[in-house]
């Protein structure tokens, strides 16, 4: 009777135990499963309106920057010739700015602003700096790296640029395309890589963002041999995404 006795107590104790554990769990707060920024595909938009390649699901712009008569940050709306230096049409960055608020209406995931400067000094660059800290303020972000997780870059603006550095807008930059971290190369590339194995490599530590080159538009461009050698990012000009997608775990 005794030991009966004394295993109804151990079981009472062991439930009251268990019981105390899980509830405690329960408080804890979520641990982040999502993977590294690097661990994801995305692909974007070239040459196109913010709020057609937000409502696309794509979450990733790559914009050519030019100055007006005035000095003025203005945003190219198709390719230009190389000894244009200025853009007929386009877009003021301001607009863009502006429209980059949508960006966080229907998700938190981050979305990724692509600068290409052209024919552009300090005075143009500051003045598009300015123009990010009124409007996005609250969205930009300091210490991206590759392996940030993607959790730690909800509701976040990521900057990439080259050729900026010494300007208000180069102290907003997040990755610089000619350093280790980041690479931006042409679809050929991207598809036929010189070197495969050194590509995939680099793709498991860092981040490249396959861009159009002059052959845009002449040659199928397949981005599934791109996300195949590991590249992260790829702008498809007028297509659609999922925004987000986790690369396979072969090549992480």
């Amino acid at each position: 009777m005794e030991v009966v006795i004394g295993l109804g107590l151990v079981g009472i104790l062991g439930y009251t135990l268990w019981n105390e554990v899980s509830s405690r769990e329960e408080d804890l707060p979520t641990i982040s499963t999502r993977s590294h920024i690097r661990d994801y595909y995305l692909t974007g938009g070239v040459y196109e309106e913010v709020k057609d390649v937000i409502s696309s699901g794509r979450r990733l712009l790559e914009i050519h920057l030019y100055a007006d008569e005035n000095g003025k940050p203005i945003v190219a709306k198709k390719p230009l010739n190389l000894s244009y230096d200025y853009a007929y049409d386009y877009w003021t960055f301001d607009s863009v700015c502006v429209d980059l608020i949508q960006a966080w209406e229907n998700t938190e995931d981050p979305f990724i602003l692509s600068i290409v400067p052209h024919s552009v000094n300090n005075v143009t660059l500051n003045k598009a700096a300015e123009c990010l800290k009124t409007t996005v303020r609250r969205h930009l972000v300091k210490g991206v790296e590759p392996s940030t997780p993607l959790d730690d870059l909800k509701n976040r603006l990521i900057l990439v640029s080259d050729n900026v550095k010494g300007s208000e807008l180069g102290e907003l930059i997040n990755l610089f395309w000619s350093e280790s971290k980041l690479r931006r190369i042409l679809y050929s590339e991207g598809m036929f890589p010189r070197d495969r194995n050194e590509l995939i490599k680099y793709n498991r530590s860092a981040i490249t963002l396959v861009v159009p080159d002059t052959t845009f538009g002449k040659i199928a461009f397949e981005p599934k041999d791109a996300f195949a050698n590991g590249c992260q990012w790829v702008i498809l000009q007028n297509s659609s995404g999922p925004g987000f997608v986790e690369k396979p775990a072969s090549l992480q």
